[in-house]
């Protein structure tokens, strides 16, 4: 086993990170209510699952249906 933690909760920077978002976007983002998180304290974490189920809710066209080809 490898000493990789693949973490199940994310920061705002690590979501900044991954989408290649800005800090501003990312608690835009949040606060509206459109990228699920939580909050605990004064941190804010998303779930590494719900960023991934937002991110295929977000697809800008389904290329894998058949009547579009």
């Amino acid at each position: 086993m490898g000493n990789t933690i693949r973490s199940e909760w994310l920061s705002l920077k690590d979501v900044q990170q991954l989408l290649g978002i800005g800090r501003t976007k990312a608690y835009e983002l949040v606060t509206t209510g459109e990228l699920p998180a939580v909050r605990i304290g004064r941190c804010i974490r998303v779930n590494r699952g719900g960023l991934d189920e937002w991110l295929r809710a977000q697809r800008y066209a389904d290329w894998t249906r058949d009547d579009v080809l």
